[in-house]
């Protein structure tokens, strides 16, 4: 493998459905129902991967069916998984998602399962070595911070998907070159409703680059001059579940490619939004070529720039 997107954070087995309503204390029948991988930094790796680029992905699962089937639907993805490590006896994570019909909002419930993290020593050097670019989602611990020590030192970049406020994860922004919030995240770190500021204060932690995504309200990004607000694209929303996750895989292939913020966020948004149509994190992730032909007819959300 060449010079990659690699991946490394938490993958799991997502059990998922459509409901009319989320019920509590009470019994619905479901619309549709669907099982696949799931995880950050893992549905990063196969949004990567579907778009055309490089993708590997590194991890741990324990041996039973449920890491069997994450490693099988890599495998089906073309995502390298040399640095995944299996578990013996141990459990992989697994989780279950409700989503609303017509509106998209979810309800989920998770395990991490009894698979250890990964240790520093159990990366797979020579893959990060040649890694373009490492993606993070804050999870894996010291694996993760020695992970960047070896991209970085290799010349190579690194992205984390900031989605909770956590003190490591604060520490792990710090030594990244992207990094990219969720909502929830930069309202904690600002302590306000306040994404404009919250990105500029991100930035100031380090990172060369820094964006907050807002769901159906767009995105700011803050590349330490100008800052930029975009819309998102308008699209029939089935399920949002991993629109965050798409949103990351894709902004690392555009801005791999063209190493322009706004296009890269622009970029990632059609992914994302693209997603949103269908059930699950990673159903909806579209081809490039499915890409190409959904911007060439859908109108680009409108862009501003402070």
């Amino acid at each position: 493998m060449g010079r990659a997107i690699v991946s490394l954070g938490f993958c799991s087995v997502d059990h998922l459905c459509v409901v009319p309503h989320v019920p509590i204390d009470e019994k619905v029948e479901l619309v549709e129902r669907r099982t696949q991988g799931g995880g950050p930094a893992a549905t990063a790796a196969v949004a990567a991967a579907r778009l055309g680029a490089q993708s590997a992905f590194c991890g741990a699962v324990g041996d039973d069916s449920s890491g069997a089937d994450i490693l099988a639907e890599f495998g089906r993805e073309r995502v390298d998984v040399r640095g995944v490590v299996a578990r013996p006896g141990a459990e992989s994570a697994v989780s279950f998602c409700w989503a609303e019909q017509g509106t998209g909002r979810r309800s989920i419930v998770w395990s991490r399962g009894t698979a250890k993290p990964l240790t520093p020593d159990e990366l797979d050097k020579e893959l990060l070595a040649n890694a373009a670019l490492l993606h993070l989602d804050g999870h894996q611990g010291q694996a993760a911070l020695a992970a960047a020590a070896i991209v970085k030192a290799a010349g190579g970049q690194v992205s984390l998907d900031a989605g909770t406020l956590r003190p490591d994860m604060v520490e792990l922004a710090k030594r990244c070159d992207i990094v990219i919030a969720s909502e929830r995240y930069a309202q904690a770190f600002l302590g306000a409703d306040d994404p404009e500021r919250a990105v500029r204060a991100i930035h100031a932690q380090g990172p060369r680059i820094a964006a907050v995504t807002l769901g159906n309200r767009g995105w700011v990004g803050f590349d330490g001059g100008t800052l930029i607000r975009g819309e998102a694209f308008k699209v029939p929303v089935i399920d949002t579940t991993g629109a965050g996750d798409v949103f990351h895989g894709a902004f690392c292939v555009a801005w791999l490619e063209t190493a322009d913020l706004e296009r890269s966020l622009v970029f990632a948004s059609a992914v994302s939004a693209m997603k949103c149509r269908q059930l699950g994190g990673r159903a909806g992730i579209p081809t490039r070529r499915e890409l190409d032909e959904f911007l060439r007819v859908t109108p680009r959300p409108a862009c501003v720039r402070a």
